[in-house]
C-alpha cells in the first residue's frame, strides 16, 4: 500500500521535497497565475479586470502579432539545423588528440559565456551600415555593395540569426562532443579494417550512435529558438518595421512597453503552446523515447 511505500522510499521522498517546493512555488504557481492573467485586463496598477477570452481574440486581429508568428517560425527554420550542423561540424573538428586542441576548444567555447550586451555591441560595431563600417568595408574588396544590415527588413533577421549561431555553437559543440566521446573507438577501427573510408565511418557509425545526442540537441535548439529575445532587445527593438519581432520579444513590448500584463501573458500562453506541440512533433518523429538509450 502507500504506506508502505513511505515508509520504504520516505527518505528519498525527503530528497526530492526541495527540489518539488522550489518547482510549486517558481514554476507551477507562476504558470498557474499566467493562464489565469491571460484571461483579464490588468496594467499593474488596480485591480485586474476579467475579460475572458478577449485577449485571445484580440491576438488574431493583431498584424503585429502575425508578424512575430511568421518571425519566430522563420528565425526557428534558420537556427535549429545549421545550429546543428555547424556545432557537430566543430565538434569534429575538436575531437582530436593533438596539441594544444584545448586551446581551440576553449576559444569556440568562449562566445557562450560572453556577455550577450558585450556581443551586441561588437556586431553593432562591425554591422554599421554604412560604407566605411568594417563589415561592408571588407565586402567592398570582393565588389559587393554596402549592406544596410541591421537597418535593412529583409536582411535584419538573417543577421541576428548568423549571430546567435555564432554566439551558441561553442555550447551545442560540447553535446557533440560529448556524444562523440562515448563511441567506442574498437568500432572506428574494426571498420577500417574492412576499409571503410570517412563517409562511411561517418554515415555508419557516427551518426547513428550520436542519435541519442541529436534528439536532445534539436529539441533544445528548437526552444531556444522560440525563445529568441536578447539580440532583438538590444539591436533592433524589434525593427525595421517589425522585421525582427519575435513572440517574447511581443511579450515584453505589450507586459513592459504598453502595460497590458493579460494581453502579453495570452501571448505568452500562445507560445507556451505552440512549442510543446512542435516538441511533440519532434519527439514522435525522432523517437524520443525509453528505447532511445
Amino acid at each position: 500500500g502507500v504506506s508502505n511505500m513511505v515508509k520504504k522510499h520516505g527518505v528519498w521522498y525527503l530528497f526530492l521535497a526541495p527540489t518539488f517546493i522550489l518547482f510549486l512555488v517558481f514554476n507551477l504557481s507562476v504558470w498557474i497565475f499566467l493562464f489565469v492573467l491571460s484571461f483579464t485586463n490588468w496594467s499593474l496598477l488596480g485591480e485586474a479586470n476579467w475579460v475572458g477570452l478577449d485577449n485571445f481574440f484580440r491576438l488574431t486581429q493583431d498584424e503585429v502579432m502575425a508578424s512575430a508568428l511568421k518571425n519566430t517560425f522563420l528565425y526557428v527554420l534558420m537556427y535549429v539545423l545549421p545550429l546543428a550542423a555547424i556545432s557537430l561540424g566543430l565538434a569534429m573538428l575538436v575531437n582530436r588528440a593533438i596539441r594544444g586542441i584545448y586551446i581551440f576548444r576553449a576559444s569556440f567555447f568562449l562566445p557562450v559565456v560572453t556577455s550577450i550586451a558585450v556581443l551586441a555591441i561588437i556586431w553593432s560595431w562591425l554591422l554599421i551600415p554604412r560604407p566605411n563600417g568594417p563589415l561592408n568595408y571588407f565586402l567592398g574588396f570582393v565588389g559587393i555593395p554596402p549592406q544596410g544590415w541591421l537597418i535593412s527588413p529583409k536582411l535584419a533577421l538573417p543577421v541576428l540569426t548568423g549571430m546567435t549561431l555564432w554566439q551558441r555553437a561553442g555550447y551545442f559543440m560540447l553535446l557533440w562532443l560529448a556524444g562523440l566521446q562515448s563511441i567506442p573507438a574498437d568500432l572506428y577501427d574494426a571498420a577500417k579494417i574492412d576499409g571503410a573510408g570517412n563517409w562511411a565511418l561517418f554515415r555508419n557509425i557516427t551518426l547513428p550512435l550520436l542519435k541519442p545526442t541529436s534528439v536532445f540537441v534539436i529539441i533544445i535548439a528548437t526552444i531556444e529558438g522560440f525563445r529568441m529575445f536578447a539580440p532583438v532587445y538590444i539591436l533592433t527593438g524589434g525593427g525595421p518595421a517589425n522585421s525582427t519581432t519575435t513572440l517574447v520579444y511581443y511579450v515584453w513590448q505589450a507586459a513592459f512597453s504598453r502595460f497590458e500584463m493579460g494581453y502579453a501573458a495570452a501571448i505568452a500562453v500562445v507560445l507556451f503552446v505552440i512549442v510543446l506541440v512542435v516538441a511533440l512533433i519532434q519527439r514522435y518523429y525522432m523517437g524520443w523515447g525509453k528505447d532511445l538509450y
